[in-house]
């Protein structure tokens, strides 16, 4: 059966066994520009530094350590299954309650799957043990306080969203190291509790909880809002967007906010989800060591079952399994409908409308002075602990960091380090972004590809830590530079292709589309890429460079004294906390002048614009 003559004049595309024609409608206009199908082997030389890093040093270890935790304890593993599969269906229960389909289907469904779900948790706490059961309690408890700490900044940013300058103190913290902030609090907790007068060990085990709790909240409070505040600025700035937000008839304001938020809700959720999974040098270098255990998460239990020689290896493997499940289980709620995206979330469009200020309250104003104040609290205290040195105030303890050759090693050291860390990633996630962004959203490929990367993103370190640094040891590479950058690289690349990836999307079909994904040569192509993606290619890379910078954990486990991070020396100085607090104060200040410098000075050219979408006006 043939279309009517009507139907036939209207079509301008067809697709007929395969092959896809479209006819131009408009007079072609402006120079040809040159090029070809790119050839396959090209793409696949260009991704495969990406996957050489991303497969040998995670996915590898990840498999060993999943094999290592089944041969040690088998139930552990079973248990964690039962809970990912129980969890998962209720999820799924729960997206689809207002379907009317098999509904005496899903009714039956629900006591089976919270049943696996309880007795899946039973199991694991009886094989953890009550140590073990009782750190990974804490670490939920950290994990809902970072989901709070969303929902609260998302809050706050619509209602500040207004301000200005205001909000510049609050992002300084996100450019300082949980080490730093853990001494910076440290020193504020310490000087309350002696002035409160706390004496009790039950009250000083709650005041630790405390301080580590303003710690994190310090560190990420003022990144999340600040990034959902310009989110909304951008919507706000793009009028069919704003309409549907104001104007739209589904849902509340709050789901509509929340469905133009989602994929920047994704990228800064997986960053909160797997620092607050992740507490770990905040409570080394913050929390007495006679304290350790009774406020220490599972990160920290873990880290100890490691290094412990008398503990099989697949002991703590099986450890830290139950982690990454929650992770991964707390980033696959927060990437629905961000897999199929079809258009940028994070290039800023040319055409912008300049939205209309009201003008600040007095009210508003002076909270955000007051809460602008207290973030710059922590500083005030870091700086006073340094003037005061053993002979009253002055500069000495600066003076002695200074010149102390140690630091200015290890400093030197963490700046090669994160200078060719960051390099690796950029270089080598933009071929593997920019293939991804090409192919269809619905295609199972790209879904895939957007999962797993996901997953990648929010794995622990102990998934792959533990048989990586096996294999440094037995070759004789722990000391050295190299095994610290690759590594850092590999963690680094999974949420860099992801953010890539969003800023080079364009819809198929579409002028943006033919634009980016055209057929030209590799000059044209990269010429593309840099004028469409310049503002996430500056975010990635300001954002790597200060995750290693600022790295503990990894340079913990896998450093030697060759290639000592900065961080590790100022812990080590920690472990006479009231001695040498005034050259930890000074230490860790100069440790944060660089990221903080960075931070600052790309915030609003290439962060904020690479990350949402959005400028900050």
């Amino acid at each position: 059966m043939t279309d009517p003559p009507e139907a036939a004049t209207e079509r301008t595309e067809f697709d007929s066994h395969g092959l896809f024609l479209e006819l131009a409608t408009r007079r072609m206009r402006g120079p040809l520009v040159a090029g070809s199908h790119p050839r396959r082997w090209v793409g696949l030389v260009a991704g495969l530094p990406a996957t050489v890093l991303t497969v040998s040093l995670v996915v590898v270890p990840v498999v060993w350590t999943v094999v290592s935790a089944v041969r040690a304890r088998p139930l552990v593993v079973v248990s964690c299954a039962v809970v990912a599969v129980g969890a998962v269906g209720v999820t799924q229960l729960v997206r689809q309650r207002g379907d009317q389909r098999d509904t005496w289907l899903r009714w039956g469904l629900w006591p089976v799957l919270l049943g696996l779900v309880v007795a899946g948790l039973v199991v694991l706490g009886t094989a953890l043990g009550r140590d073990g059961s009782w750190a990974y309690v804490r670490t939920l408890v950290w994990v809902l306080f970072g989901v709070v700490l969303l929902v609260v900044a998302l809050g706050i940013a619509w209602w500040g969203r207004d301000s200005r300058w205001l909000w510049w103190p609050l992002i300084v913290p996100v450019g300082i190291s949980a080490v730093v902030s853990g001494v910076a609090f440290r020193l504020i907790f310490q000087y309350l509790g002696d002035r409160l007068g706390i004496e009790s060990v039950g009250v000083y085990r709650f005041w630790f909880a405390a301080m580590l709790g303003s710690a994190f909240l310090w560190t990420w409070f003022g990144f999340v809002t600040g990034l959902f505040r310009a989110g909304i600025r951008a919507i706000e700035s793009d009028p069919a967007r704003a309409r549907y937000l104001y104007r739209g008839e589904k849902g509340t304001l709050a789901q509509r906010l929340d469905a133009q938020l989602r994929p920047v809700m994704l990228i800064v959720g997986l960053a909160v989800g797997v620092a607050a999974a992740r507490v770990f040098d905040v409570v080394l270098i913050g929390v007495p060591g006679s304290m350790q255990y009774q406020v220490d998460s599972a990160t920290v239990h873990w880290w100890r079952l490691a290094v412990d020689s008398e503990i099989e290896a697949g002991v703590a493997a099986a450890y830290g399994l139950p982690l990454a499940v929650l992770v991964g289980f707390v980033a696959w709620l927060l990437q629905p409908d961000v897999r199929t995206q079809k258009t940028s979330w994070s290039v800023p469009r040319r055409h912008t409308v300049e939205v209309a200020r009201h003008p600040a309250k007095p009210l508003r104003v002076l909270v955000m002075l007051a809460v602008s104040g207290v973030a710059l609290l922590p500083i005030v205290a870091l700086i006073l602990a340094a003037l005061q040195d053993r002979n009253g105030w002055g500069f000495g303890a600066i003076t002695r960091m200074w010149r102390d050759p140690a630091l200015l090693r290890s400093l030197e050291t963490t700046a090669w380090v994160a200078g060719l860390a960051t390099i690796v990633v950029v270089a080598a996630g933009v071929p593997v972004a920019y293939r991804l962004a090409a192919l269809r959203p619905n295609r199972p490929a790209a879904n895939i590809a957007v999962v797993s990367l996901v997953v990648l993103s929010v794995l622990p370190v102990q998934s792959y830590l533990g048989p990586v640094n096996t294999f440094i040891d037995t070759y004789g590479l722990s000391g050295t530079r190299i095994p610290l950058i690759l590594l850092h690289a590999a963690a680094g690349l999974p949420i860099a292709i992801l953010v890539l990836r969003g800023a080079l999307l364009a819809a198929p079909g579409t002028p943006a589309a033919d634009a980016l994904h055209g057929l030209a040569g590799p000059g044209t192509i990269a010429r593309r890429v840099l004028t469409t993606a310049g503002p996430a290619l500056g975010a990635v890379a300001v954002l790597e460079f200060i995750q290693v910078w600022n790295d503990f954990v990894i340079g913990l486990l896998i450093s030697g004294a060759g290639a000592t991070p900065w961080s590790l020396l100022l812990w080590g100085e920690a472990r006479q906390f009231s001695e040498n607090s005034a050259q930890l104060a000074a230490g860790a200040l100069m440790s944060a002048i660089l990221p903080v410098a960075l931070l600052l000075a790309t915030w609003r050219r290439w962060l904020v614009p690479g990350l949402t979408g959005g400028v900050l006006r």
